[in-house]
Formats: structure tokens, C-alpha cells, sequence
């Protein structure tokens, strides 16, 4: 980014004056970020600090507004106004109109007494009425004082139209500038003149840093012997300050790439890929620093010979900061570590590439952007020009050609199908372009466009479409490798080993409810709930940040663009005050400063529910379902305190929102009357708690064991591992049976049945035996054994006894048929089986000289009248064959 952004494209006639006169300039071109950053730290807190300052009298601050715009209007008509003017005016002109609303703040509270006043004064008499002098006195002065007050307040609005249309001509005038300078088409830098000039100017700018150089020394009297240590110490200094910080730099680095392997966790992944990045980018950076510095200050250097040091610290200090963020993001040495998804040679393809531009940039500074400060010709400028973005259209198609070869996210298996990937593949790109796939192809339209314009002659226009977009670009891969950082660091925190163990108890069960291993069970799966929810809730980070980035990039690339801070503290100003329609005015800051306040708040509920429930409720005794309540109700009165606190905050006027309510109030209960009815039930539920956490219930629509209790509707996990949701309201309504509702115990009944020929007693007995000898089972009340009477076939019995734990009621009723079994093998008790007889009746057997033993197709047919085939071929028929049928 250059100084005045797009502004700084300027053409021929104008390079003088759009060019800054210092050699500091050029260190701007360090970073795109350094320079957001020092804006948002010099540039804001300037800008609150003037709105903080001393107010002047309202009529002062009008006649200073009036005579700063009567200046601004005589200089916007005159044509001989600089480009570095207009920003300049913008500044002035944002200034006078940020005094102008609290200015009129200060107005509405002079006339509010006075309104009062004349009030409580009563309206002024009729006609033929007499009203007291002192009254009438009283009166005309209010009403005069009133007048100029009101005039005042007309004169502010009067000066804020007009500081607005200023404004606006102003902008006018810059978007005029800056369309006649892109427009503008000057001598080819390829003519054969152009040639001339351009190597002219090279040697000029060599011979006057020789002159400078030669007259430094001349004004230090050295003895002709000392000139040339005098001239070597620097260079023996730098060279020495270079090689000792490149020596720790790179000992530093293989230090760090040593602890790099495949398999080490995410969390140190990121905290040596972090001090790779600042040792690439720190000890280089200061060795750029100290090496321009001793130069500097050597004293064998002149104005210009300054300020081409500087320029060129500053390209190398963009260098240096590209190889650290490109290794970074692409580490094509260390794929453990690298953040993108390319492979090997794509990473060094790319990474190369983003250091040619990265030269291509800084060098842009002292050779073309700001060649006054070395005083270099302006056909030297212009053939730089054209070199540097032949070089940089070349690496801009190279490095989008690198990064466009994305390695797949799940690679195709060898035994797969290529005609089904193909067939795959447009479903998972979707139809539509992407925006990154759009970008890709701008940048690879300004790799051609911009050379081609410098060879055309348009030196404005090929720096404007070539260097905005790349800083641009430069602009976004920095945030982008922030916001990977910040996501892969969070994903790192998130991983849990406990969530891989594999399910006990019931859940072993193929889905079937086994007692109290299905309480154990969900008991752990809701302490891994409970335990995960912090780490689903850091989820939330990436998108904070991600957020953060967008709002500190739009500021930026509207730098980049040709803004300046005049137009970003005119909306910022516009967020502060926000826009009015109507009567209603409606303030950007206000919903942030809503939604901040509101999540604090949150956040700090949330923390208070964690330390409730992980600390000091499961010292109090109260069960789960308790500490649910207590943890559920903290909650809903965070969310409304956070509300209010966010309400108040912003200073919100709900009167307008209350009539509105009032007014649809009738609808609004029609149609959350549902709503409604479920949030009041589950509030019941959390305060009368027939119903709580952890119990086992059963309702019409199925059983399970309550997981959470919501607002709306109720969570209940059943045994198949299926979430039921039941709205609060049915569980009120309704019928529901709540196993675990005051203790565990629970009755059990085994039904057995035996032959007819068993003797019951000793039935009885080996029940009973087994009954008692299962640990689940209560002494008091004791088991019993009931004989429910006969069937057809067999005996009925049924073994009664109280569990523990009702919720082993399926694993003891196994335990109990497994050894009622056992038993009554060994005492030869036979569980009968109910068995069907079927006979099926033949005829006769013919005798000789019968027709049918003569004739057997005429039997045959009398057997099978339907011509059934009978599978043997003998025409029997169904049932041949003798027998008794069975």
C-alpha cells in the first residue's frame, strides 16, 4: 500500500506533487497490517481524544466551520489545487462536523428549561384580556432567549448541509483526479527515447550519490589515507551484525525444525510453528534495522543517499516478512507443520513465487512509487516500472498457478471407481463459482493487464490495477493465516481421549435397557456431556475472531483503495450516530455495544453455572435432578439480566416497541400460546420436580432416561440411544410413569410354568431359594411365590421380590430365568412346551379285483380332485405315503 492509496498512481504531470519529499515515506511499505494497526492505534484513540476535548460555545464553533468551508470552497475552485490537499479538506471538514451533533445536544438542554418555563406560564392571555407586566416581561424574555437558541440550532443544521456537500464535491473533485490519471496515456517506456532518458537517469542518480558521498567526507577533513577505512568500516560492520544474526537465526530455526515429527500433538505443532515464524521474522528484521540505522547515521551518506537506504530497508523488511508468512502457511519443508493444502512441490512452487512479489513491492517504493525522494528521472521510473511488473505478472501467474493445484481433501482410493469420482465430483463443488475460484481468476487477469498497460504508456493505470489488488490479496492471506492459527489452536484444545472409549453397560446390550449398567452408563455419558459442552462452546472462538479480522480488514482494504483516514472517521462516525429515517434513527454502535454487553454478561452466567455445578453443588447433598433445577434456573435469569444490562446499556427506547407489542399482543398469544404454555411447564417441572434429571420414565410415546429439561421441551434419551423430545407441556398434562421418581426400588415378577406332574411345593421352594440368593433383591420386604392356577397344558407360577435398583430389573429377571433353569434340571422338573398333533385319515387299501386296484388314477383323482402336484410323481397326492400324518 502507498501513501494516499490509490492516489498515489498518478501520472506524469502530476509526480511532483503526489509524491511524499521524505525517504520515511517509504518505510509505510513495510506491512499492510503494521499500518491498520498503527491506524487503529494512533489514528482512533486521536479521533475519540477529539471527541472527548473541550466543546466551544456553540457560536464560535459556527463562525470557525463557517470560515475553514469558505476556505475549503475557494481552494476546490481553484484548478491548481494538489492532490495532498483534499485529504487534508476531508480531515477538516469530518472535524467541524463531528463538533456538530453534541453541539446540538448542548442546545436541546439550553431550551428544555426554557420550554419548561414558558409552560408553567401558562399559554398567553386572549383578547381583551390583560396579562401582569412582570408575567408579560417574564414571558418575552424566554421567548426571546428561546429565539436565539433555536436560531443557533437552525445555523448548526444549516452547517452540517453544508459540510456534507463539501464533502461530497470533494470527493467528486478526487474521483475526477483519479479518473484523468488512469486515463492518462503517456510515451511507451519501450520507445527508444524513453530508453535514453531511463539510462541517463540511472547514472544521474549514481553520479549524485557519489557527490553526496565524496562532499560528506570532503566536510570531515579525513587524510587521504583514512577515506577508505572511513568508507569500509560500515560495510565491515553491517556485513559482521548480518552474518552474526543470521547465524542465530538459522541455529534457532534448526533447533526448533528438530522437534518436528509426524506425530506430535496439534497443541506443540502450534507453538514451534509459532517460534519458527518469529525467528524468521524478528532477528531478520532487526539486522535490516540496524544495518539502515548505521548507515544512517554513518554521516557518508547524503539526502538522497538516506533516503534510498530507507527505501531499500524498507523492501528488505517486506521481504523478510513475506518468507516468514509464506513458510508459515505453505512450510514446504516441513509438511507437519504446514497450514495449507498443497503438496510438496506446490508449497515451494508457491513459496517461491510470494518472495518474487514480495521483491516486486518493496522495490517498487524507492525505483517508481516514490521516486522523488531519491530524485530519480521519470523515464527511469516508468522503465522500472514496466520491468518490476513484467517480473511481477510473472510471479503472480506462477504462484496462482501453484496454489491452485489443491490437493484433494480425501484422496481417491486405487480400488474406487474413477467414472463414480468424476461422476462425484461437480456434486461436491456444487454448481455455482466459488469466491475464491473468482479470485483466482482477477489475479490472474492482473498478471497480464497490468505489464501490457505499462507498455502502453499508462503508468498510472497499470500501477493502480496491479499493486491494489496484491496488497489487497497480501491484505487477506495475513488474516487468513491468523484465523488458521486461531482455529487449528482451538481444535487442538478440543480434543478429548475420552470421547474415543467405547460404551459399557447398557449400551453393550445391542440397544436393550440392562439395569443399573444403563444407569452407570448414562450417567457417564451426561458427565461427557457436561464435560464437552465447554469444548463445543469453543467453537464459537474462530467465529469471534474470524469476525474481528473481517472488521479490522474492511477498514484496510478501503486504505488500500484510495481511502483516507478522513473517510474512515467519517463512518466511523456514521456507526456512532447512525442513520436517520424517518423518525426513527437506527445506530450500528449501539447493536454492538447490545450484543457486547449481552455476551459478557452470558459468559459470565455460564461461568458461574460451571462453578456451581462442578464445585459447590455436589458438596450440598441435592441429587442430579437438583442440581440440574438450580444450574437450569440460574441460566433463564442470566439470559434476562444480560438483557436488560443490554437494554440499558444502549440506552434503547422500548416506549415505541411497547405500543407495538400492545398492539399485536392478541396475535402474538394466539400464536405462542403453545410456547408459552411449554416454558410455564417447564418451569413447574424445575421447581415442583416430578420429573428430573436422571429419572426413568415412561410415557405414551416411549421410555428413556431424562437427559435435560429445556425451556421448551424435554430431552429424553431412550434405550436405543434415540433422543425423544417431549414438550414441557405433555409431561404436565399427561400421564407419566416415573420409575426412579423417590428411590430406586422397584418390584420384579418372573412367570415360570412346569408340568402337570411337578410338585408344586418343591416348584416353590427352588424359586424361592433363588429369589433370595440374588444380591439385588430386599430381605424386607421378603420374595413370595404365587401359583396362578393351570393351562392347558402346564402349571403357572410367578416369583415376586423388591430390587435395589429398579433399574436392573431386565439383568435380574436373565439372572432368575438362568437359574430357575439350572434348578430345575437338576431336579428333573420338566418347563413344558405346547405341541399341535395333526392326522390326516387314507381310504381303504384296495382288495384284488376292487376297481380302484385295477383302475389307480381313478384313486388318485378321488385324492387330489384338484390336480395338485404331489412332488413324489406318483399321483398320490398331498399326504401319501402311510403314516399317521404327522
Amino acid at each position: 500500500m502507498r501513501a494516499s492509496g490509490a492516489m498515489a498512481a498518478i501520472s506524469p504531470g502530476r509526480r511532483r506533487a503526489g509524491r511524499s519529499g521524505s525517504g520515511a515515506g517509504a518505510m509505510r511499505l513495510i506491512a499492510v497490517a503494521l499500518i491498520g494497526l498503527l491506524f487503529l492505534l494512533l489514528a482512533a484513540p486521536q479521533a475519540l481524544a477529539q471527541n472527548d476535548a473541550p466543546l466551544p460555545a456553540p457560536g464560535i464553533a459556527i463562525n470557525s466551520f463557517d470560515r475553514e468551508a469558505t476556505r475549503i470552497e475557494a481552494m476546490i475552485a481553484d484548478r491548481d489545487t494538489e492532490t495532498d490537499d483534499l485529504p487534508a479538506m476531508l480531515r477538516t471538514l469530518t472535524a467541524q462536523r463531528d463538533r456538530i451533533p453534541p453541539l446540538k445536544d448542548r442546545l436541546e438542554q439550553e431550551m428544555a428549561p426554557l420550554r419548561q418555563q414558558l409552560e408553567a406560564l401558562g399559554p398567553p392571555p386572549g383578547e381583551g384580556m390583560v396579562e401582569a407586566e412582570s408575567v408579560a416581561q417574564e414571558r418575552g424574555a424566554l421567548t426571546g432567549q428561546l429565539a436565539e437558541v433555536e436560531a443557533l440550532s437552525l445555523r448548526l443544521d444549516q452547517a452540517d448541509a453544508r459540510a456534507v456537500a463539501l464533502i461530497d464535491r470533494v470527493n467528486d473533485l478526487r474521483r475526477q483526479i483519479l479518473t484523468n490519471r488512469l486515463t492518462t496515456r503517456e510515451t511507451s517506456p519501450l520507445a527508444p527515447s524513453m530508453i535514453r532518458g531511463a539510462l541517463a537517469g540511472f547514472a544521474d542518480l549514481a553520479s549524485t550519490l557519489q557527490r553526496e558521498t565524496a562532499r560528506a567526507l570532503e566536510a570531515e577533513s579525513m587524510a587521504p589515507g583514512a577515506v577508505g577505512l572511513r568508507l569500509l568500516g560500515p560495510f565491515v560492520v553491517a556485513i559482521f551484525i548480518g552474518v552474526a544474526l543470521a547465524m542465530a537465526r538459522r541455529a534457532l530455526t534448526d533447533r526448533l525444525s528438530g522437534l518436528v515429527h509426524d506425530e506430535m500433538p496439534a497443541s506443540r505443532r502450534i507453538l514451534v510453528g509459532i517460534g519458527l515464524t518469529a525467528s524468521r521474522l524478528l532477528l531478520p528484521a532487526l539486522a535490516v534495522t540496524v544495518i539502515a540505522l548505521l548507515f544512517v547515521q554513518s554521516g557518508l551518506l547524503g539526502p538522497r543517499g538516506q533516503a534510498l537506504i530507507l527505501s531499500l530497508a524498507g523492501a528488505a523488511s517486506i521481504f523478510v516478512a513475506t518468507f516468514a508468512l509464506a513458510t508459515a502457511f505453505f512450510a514446504p519443508r516441513l509438511p507437519a507443520l504446514r497450514l495449507s493444502n498443497l503438496d510438496d512441490r506446490c508449497a515451494a512452487s508457491a513459496t517461491r513465487w510470494s518472495l518474487v512479489l514480495a521483491a516486486v513491492y518493496g522495490l517498487d517504493g524507492p525505483f517508481a512509487a516514490e521516486a522523488d525522494t531519491v530524485d530519480l528521472a521519470f523515464e527511469s521510473s516508468t522503465l522500472a516500472n514496466l520491468v518490476l511488473l513484467s517480473f511481477g505478472g510473472l510471479a503472480l501467474w506462477r504462484f496462482e498457478r501453484a496454489i491452485g493445484r489443491v490437493q484433494p481433501a480425501t484422496p481417491v482410493e486405487p480400488d474406487n471407481d474413477p467414472s463414480e469420482n468424476a461422476d462425484a465430483e461437480p456434486e461436491e463443488r456444487g454448481v455455482g463459482i466459488s469466491l475464491i475460484e473468482i479470485g483466482r481468476f482477477l489475479l490472474l487477469g492482473v498478471a497480464v493487464t497490468a505489464p501490457v498497460l505499462a507498455v502502453a504508456g499508462y503508468f498510472a493505470a497499470s500501477r493502480f490495477i496491479f499493486y491494489n489488488p496484491l496488497a489487497t490479496a497480501a491484505l487477506i492471506g495475513v488474516f487468513v493465516l491468523l484465523f488458521t492459527v486461531v482455529r487449528s489452536a482451538v481444535e487442538s484444545v478440543m480434543v478429548n481421549p475420552a470421547q474415543g472409549g467405547a460404551p459399557t453397560g447398557a449400551a453393550q446390550t445391542g440397544g436393550t435397557q440392562t439395569g443399573g449398567a444403563q444407569t452407570a452408563s448414562a450417567q457417564t455419558v451426561g458427565a461427557q456431556g457436561s464435560d464437552q459442552v465447554p469444548s463445543r462452546r469453543l467453537r464459537l472462538i474462530p467465529v469471534m475472531v474470524g469476525f474481528v479480522l473481517v472488521c479490522a480488514a474492511v477498514p484496510l482494504i478501503a486504505l488500500i483503495w484510495g481511502a483516507t483516514s478522513g473517510d474512515l472517521l467519517a463512518g466511523w462516525q456514521l456507526v456512532r450516530t447512525g442513520v436517520t429515517v424517518g423518525d426513527l434513527r437506527f445506530q450500528p454502535l449501539d447493536f454492538f455495544v447490545f450484543i457486547g454487553v449481552f455476551a459478557i454478561i452470558y459468559l459470565i452466567t455460564n461461568v458461574i453455572r460451571l462453578v456451581l455445578a462442578r464445585s459447590v453443588l455436589p458438596v450440598t447433598g441435592l441429587d442430579a435432578g437438583g442440581r440440574a433445577a438450580v444450574t437450569a434456573g440460574i441460566g433463564y435469569l442470566g439470559v434476562i439480566l444480560a438483557g436488560l444490562a443490554a437494554v440499558t446499556a444502549t440506552g434503547l427506547d422500548l416506549s415505541n416497541l411497547a405500543i407495538v407489542a400492545g398492539a399485536l399482543s392478541v396475535g402474538i398469544g394466539f400464536g405462542l400460546q403453545t410456547v408459552v404454555s411449554n416454558f410455564v411447564s417447564g418451569l413447574i417441572l424445575l421447581i415442583e420436580r416430578p420429573i428430573k434429571a436422571g429419572d426413568w420414565v415412561q410415557l405414551a410415546s416411549g421410555m428413556g432416561y431424562v437427559k435435560r429439561i429445556q425451556v421448551r421441551a424435554t430431552i429424553i434419551e431412550t434405550f436405543d440411544r434415540a433422543a425423544l423430545i417431549v414438550p414441557n407441556q405433555e409431561l404436565i398434562g399427561s400421564t407419566v410413569i416415573n420409575w426412579t421418581h423417590n428411590n430406586l426400588n422397584g418390584r420384579i415378577i418372573v412367570a415360570v410354568k412346569v408340568a402337570m406332574d411337578a410338585d408344586p411345593r418343591e416348584v416353590e421352594r427352588i424359586m424361592l431359594e433363588v429369589a433370595r440368593a440374588h444380591p439385588m433383591v430386599l430381605r424386607r420386604p421378603q420374595p413370595f411365590v404365587l401359583f396362578r392356577g393351570y393351562s392347558d397344558y402346564a402349571m403357572l407360577f410367578e416369583v415376586r421380590a423388591v430390587l435395589r435398583d429398579v433399574n436392573w430389573i431386565l439383568n435380574c429377571q436373565s439372572d432368575f430365568y438362568f437359574e430357575i433353569h439350572r434348578r430345575f434340571a437338576e431336579a428333573g422338573i420338566v418347563i413344558p412346551v405346547q405341541q399341535t398333533r395333526v392326522a390326516l385319515e387314507h381310504p381303504a387299501l384296495p382288495t384284488p379285483g376292487d376297481p380302484a386296484r385295477d383302475h389307480p388314477e381313478d384313486v388318485a383323482q378321488a385324492m387330489n380332485p384338484a390336480g395338485v402336484p404331489d412332488g413324489d410323481g406318483d399321483g398320490a397326492g398331498i399326504g401319501d405315503g402311510g403314516g399317521d400324518g404327522r
